[in-house]
């Protein structure tokens, strides 16, 4: 959902940008968000559960984009379910549910029209489709991670930890989140705005002059976000007033209870953890292969930080990370495929036994089954990758060793990062010749078209067969008769 309405306001600072402007640079991709929007053409078929690839060519489109201008793409998918999240998934859940009722009933009703709009409405993205996108991008030999939690909080992570110089996404939630430099509205051609939070102060639309960072973060809060729902009549300008009034939600809270207003008991317990979820989220560390809060967590916090996200062993957290576990179930990819082939409870018991004794793909440990033990995992590479290296990304400053990020060692990029100051770069070419180039035909190749390409061919090869067959027996009747 995001903090509704805060990008409109921010349209002062926002400095058009074109993904060129980001040769050499490493970038995180919100990829739920580009698989929704690719979701949005073949609804109809995976909410009936029938085969399509238009969500995963409309992804791989857009990465081939961003390789073919220089940018280095990481993909970041969401993972488990977050407690402090839990009431928003189940409204969205629910709406899912009855958008794709109202779906069946206008198909019955042959409106089709009707059917189509609330299939749009009733899709959604799981772990499972995920999966099938993860592994197109290890045949392509391309970086992704799999959140342990929220892909918004991994991706504010990786930019703030130096692993990454931009994120691409859609969720206004970003800024709350502390993420330094956000790339908004990514089109086809590569073209879109670039928010950096070191221009807020200079924003028109809504003053923030005087606000620190715990500032603007309560105001996302109090405002209503995905964490914490707005108490009736707070909208954005009025928490924006409030805070910058109070200059604390504590005091907003009181001056609210002094006026009359009804603020529910549980609602201060539940803005303070709001306000931990967004600093302390659990998030994965590629370099250290492990578990690690978003920024470095005080001892005076408490014990009880579940609802920051449940705590979880290293190699789960590895398997989650590398795509071989769903991150809600925690079970193989593998293991569900074949329940969902299959529909027999009795072949988890068979597989999983055939699997510890097997002990080669999935590396099933007969006492933890979700355990595994390698030691070398190299996060978005497949098996033919394993020597990867950390080198340091040439888009930003220097920084000291622990902020590396992951790069292919046969292709390094040795580049500096354009764009850094502004639109300047855009301006300065005629609009015509930018959207020239940023249409012309893409020249990375990547397998996966190739091979759609390679079946397309072969198929037409069938139908020119059986064409040329009948013609020759169309001429062999008429010599006949």
């Amino acid at each position: 959902m995001g903090i509704q309405g805060f990008l409109p306001l921010l349209k002062s600072i926002m400095v058009p940008i074109h993904i060129k402007d980001l040769k050499g640079c490493s970038v995180a991709v919100d990829t739920y968000s580009w698989l929704h929007k690719g979701a949005l053409s073949c609804s109809t078929e995976l909410c009936k559960g029938m085969p399509t690839t238009r969500h995963i060519e409309y992804c791989m489109h857009r990465v081939n984009l961003l390789r073919h201008f220089g940018v280095k793409p990481i993909l970041v998918f969401d993972g488990g379910l977050l407690p402090m999240k839990s009431e928003q998934e189940n409204k969205r859940a629910r709406a899912r549910k009855d958008n794709l009722a109202r779906a069946v009933e206008h198909e019955s009703d042959g409106n089709s029209a009707a059917a189509y709009e609330c299939y749009q409405k009733a899709v959604d993205i799981s772990p499972q489709i995920a999966c099938e996108l993860i592994q197109v991008l290890k045949q392509e030999n391309l970086q992704y991670i799999v959140a342990p939690y929220e892909a918004d909080a991994q991706m504010t992570f990786l930019a703030i930890s130096g692993q990454v110089d931009a994120v691409i996404t859609e969720d206004s939630d970003l800024i709350p989140f502390g993420c330094p430099r956000i790339i908004f509205k990514m089109d086809k051609f590569g073209q879109g705005v670039q928010f950096q939070d070191s221009m807020l102060q200079k924003n028109k639309e809504l003053s923030f002059e005087g606000f620190n960072r715990q500032m603007l973060l309560e105001m996302c809060i109090l405002s209503g976000c995905d964490y914490l729902q707005s108490l009736s009549g707070m909208g954005l300008k009025r928490a924006h007033a409030s805070i910058k009034k109070f200059r604390s939600y504590d005091k907003v809270l009181k001056h609210l209870r002094y006026s009359g207003v009804s603020v529910p008991p549980f609602y201060e317990e539940s803005f303070k953890k709001a306000i931990l979820t967004f600093q302390y989220q659990r998030v994965y560390d590629p370099i250290n292969e492990n578990i690690v809060h978003l920024s470095n967590i005080s001892d005076d916090i408490g014990d009880e930080l579940d609802f920051l996200g449940p705590t979880m062993p290293k190699d789960i957290a590895q398997r989650i990370a590398k795509g071989d576990l769903d991150p809600i179930t925690k079970m193989p990819f593998e293991v569900l495929l074949l329940l969902k082939q299959k529909g027999n409870s009795e072949l988890l018991g068979c597989h999983l036994l055939l699997l510890m004794k097997q002990r080669t793909l999935l590396h099933i440990d007969s006492e933890n089954w979700g355990s595994v033990p390698p030691p070398n995992i190299h996060i978005g590479y497949s098996s033919a990758t394993n020597n990867s290296e950390f080198t340091e990304s040439p888009c930003h400053e220097k920084k000291s060793p622990e902020h590396t990020v992951l790069r292919k060692p046969r292709q390094p990029i040795h580049k500096p990062c354009l764009g850094l100051h502004g639109h300047t770069n855009v301006q300065d070419t005629a609009e015509g010749k930018t959207r020239e180039e940023a249409t012309r035909k893409v020249t990375v190749r990547s397998a996966y078209f190739q091979h759609k390409q390679v079946e397309k061919n072969v198929y037409g090869e069938k139908q020119d067969c059986l064409s040329s067959g009948i013609a020759i027996d169309e001429r062999k009747n008429a010599l006949s008769e």
